[in-house]
């Protein structure tokens, strides 16, 4: 069943094909009116033009061979039917086929879209010459099968035929599809402007009024009737092309088409009245070949001119929206820069100062105006308040922007700036090199972090106060532990109390770092102490989980955590791993066991139960555990953390077994806390 929208489309087809062959038959029912008897010829013929426009449209579609059909049979009826001979009026058929297939076919290998660009601007002045070839291959081409019947009959080529063809059918094209073009376009604007916006828009590429257009619409036809009804018989008629060179200057293109059209219809209507120039050309199939010949060049030097003058115009046009579109934007980043909160620095690739915004002469300089007038001459007097945290002074290369033109970017980089001697900060430099095809240089960001870095300070002493202080005495065993957070505060933390004959041990990982890391780590530490007071492992992990479970949720967090009880005497270590998996025991020979993982860290799967192991700590044996910074740190892969674990194994304590394995950890790119725990039984 066919569905509206194929009826619609269906209709649009029948009604472009239904009014192209109107139109086509009149065309051709005109220019068959105009027939010179010793030729056989039209005059004029715009049926050309019209045929040239059918293929256009209809190129591409599926019924295009039956439009070729239908021009050809109407070609052939109306010519027969008009006096012609059928053998004539077969050859025209074709050679119009030819005229009308191979311009349509070059104009849309040029223009893939040109059929569903109806209204819109469909030349310009590269496309205007392509257009012209077009036209004339398709005139050159088809004038073979027009001399088809004569070099049949004997009588030979008759030059002046092939001339008032190619003339013809030529100045047909090139005078009226421009014209309608123009036409097309003009209405598709008239559907989305006034009047008013229409003049301005017509315009709009030209510096002249509808003043001169008028002068000049009437002024050329008026010309070109004197000149040729002028009684001195006048046989030049090239100054005439100073009015197309007028008309190109001054006229927009649509009406530049519209005065081509003009002129040509004068022009070969007087010729064929007996007047006017091209009389002198010889007889009447070589005259109207002139005219129509002159007519053609006149519109195309009128077009030629109008389209080189647009494309300037567009140009100028284009480069205008494109410098006033990059001063707005340069003005809107200036704006935006200007009143950031962090201060911006840029210096080019020999360190000199092309930008600073408000925020950065505030931190540098301070809210005096005048302090960049005392701050000192040179080129980089804004810097000279910048100073280490330890307050001593930097030389100009271990400036900030200096680094990073020497290839090695900072971020972060906390220094202390003194503006004034009653104005200290500690400021965050962060830098970023230019790319070499935006001149180089480096990009400065700074940030006030003084309140910031105080209230980290009192954070981490107390997430500091929070470690145990003391550690509890178990004969024969010596017990360590460090954490080097990677800010001010972390999520890692060691705990430890001692029991009867025993030691509970807990070191956890909260996923993060920050104050809201720190934060999770407080809370764990305070439930496993409030619900582990004993050497019981599994019932401290559960009750911590599930108190924790809803903050655990809510901030996406989870916490890995290894949690023990050493009974001293036997040296036996009762343990739960909750997803952590990096504690070992190490003995004094280099061996390493490893205390695999037993369940899912704290927040994963709370209903999850939980279970416990048991290992042996023998004489020299260490009990080590690590954070995941630790394991980052050394490389990431277990195979790099067993240096670690045989660098514990060599110390004579916990203590040196702890700073062995801090000391291998530093040597590599910390990004997160690294926390160790160490617990040795005496060889």
């Amino acid at each position: 069943m066919t569905d509206a929208s194929t009826l619609a489309r269906r209709t649009r087809v029948f009604a472009t094909v239904l009014g192209a062959a109107v139109a086509y038959a009149f065309a051709v029912a005109v220019g068959r009116a105009t027939v010179l008897p010793e030729s056989n010829l039209g005059l004029i013929w715009p049926a050309a033009a019209v045929s040239v426009l059918w293929m256009v449209a209809r190129l591409g579609g599926r019924s295009v061979v039956a439009d070729i059909a239908l021009l050809a049979v109407i070609t052939c009826a109306i010519v027969v039917s008009t006096g012609g001979s059928w053998l004539g009026s077969l050859f025209g058929a074709a050679a119009a086929v030819v005229q009308a297939v191979i311009p349509a076919v070059l104009l849309r290998r040029r223009r893939p879209g040109l059929r569903s660009h109806s209204g819109a601007r469909v030349m310009d002045r590269a496309e205007l010459w392509w257009f012209f070839f077009a036209a004339l291959a398709g005139s050159v081409l088809s004038v073979p099968l027009i001399e088809a019947e004569s070099l049949l009959a004997g009588s030979g080529w008759r030059w002046d035929v092939s001339l008032l063809w190619l003339a013809r059918n030529l100045g047909s094209i090139v005078v009226l599809v421009p014209l309608v073009f123009a036409t097309a376009e003009h209405l598709q604007r008239r559907r989305t402007a006034d009047r008013r916006a229409l003049l301005g828009q017509l315009g709009a590429r030209v510096r002249s009024r509808p003043v001169e257009w008028i002068v000049l619409l009437v002024v050329s036809p008026l010309l070109h009737l004197a000149w040729f009804l002028s009684p001195g018989h006048l046989t030049i008629v090239f100054p005439l092309l100073t009015l197309a060179c007028w008309g190109g200057s001054r006229l927009p293109a649509e009406l530049v088409a519209l005065h081509g059209c003009v002129v040509a219809v004068l022009t070969i209507g007087l010729t064929a009245q007996g007047a006017g120039p091209f009389l002198e050309a010889g007889n009447a199939t070589t005259q109207i070949a002139a005219a129509q010949l002159y007519a053609v060049l006149f519109c195309a030097l009128g077009l030629a001119l109008a389209f080189e003058r647009d494309d300037r115009a567009d140009l100028a046009i284009a480069l205008t929206r494109a410098r006033d579109d990059a001063e707005a934007q340069a003005k809107l980043l200036e704006t935006i820069v200007d009143n950031m909160a962090e201060g911006v620095r840029v210096v080019d690739r020999d360190g000199r100062v092309l930008l600073r915004n408000t925020a950065a002469t505030r931190l540098l300089l301070g809210s005096d105006p005048a302090g960049e007038e005392r701050s000192g001459p040179g080129e980089h007097a804004d810097l000279q308040g910048i100073r280490n945290l330890d307050g001593t002074g930097l030389d100009t290369g271990e400036l900030p922007f200096a680094l990073s033109l020497a290839g090695r970017d900072v971020r972060d980089l906390a220094l202390v700036v003194r503006a004034r001697p009653d104005d200290e900060r500690v400021v965050a430099f962060t830098t970023a090199r230019l790319p070499a095809s935006a001149g180089g240089g480096v990009v400065t960001v700074m940030r006030d972090v003084t309140v910031e870095r105080a209230e980290l300070r009192r954070a981490a002493q107390v997430q500091a106060g929070l470690l145990p202080a003391d550690v509890p005495r178990l004969s024969g065993y010596d017990l360590a532990a460090r954490v080097v957070p990677a800010g001010s505060v972390g999520g890692d933390f060691y705990d430890w109390y001692g029991l009867d004959h025993g030691v509970v041990l807990t070191l956890a990982d909260v996923m993060g770092k920050g104050a809201g890391a720190a934060i999770l780590a407080a809370t764990a530490r305070s439930l496993l102490r409030a619900h582990g007071r004993d050497d019981e492992i599994v019932r401290p992990l559960v009750e911590t989980e599930r108190n924790m479970a809803g903050d655990l949720e809510n901030t996406g967090a989870f916490i890995t955590l290894f949690h023990a009880h050493v009974h001293g005497p036997s040296g036996t270590v009762t343990y739960s791993d909750a997803g952590h998996g990096l504690a070992a025991v190490v003995g004094p020979d280099g061996s390493v066991r490893r205390l695999r993982a037993n369940g899912l860290p704290l927040g994963i799967a709370p209903d999850e139960p939980r279970e416990i192991e048991t290992d042996r700590l023998g004489a020299g044996e260490t009990l080590v555990v690590v954070s995941d910074g630790v394991l980052d740190a050394l490389g990431g892969s277990l195979a790099d953390l067993a240096e670690a674990w045989r660098a514990a194994a060599g110390a004579r304590s916990a203590v040196e077994a702890v700073a062995a394995v801090v000391r291998m950890a530093e040597t590599g790119d910390i990004d997160d806390d690294l926390t160790v725990l160490a617990l040795r039984r005496d060889a």
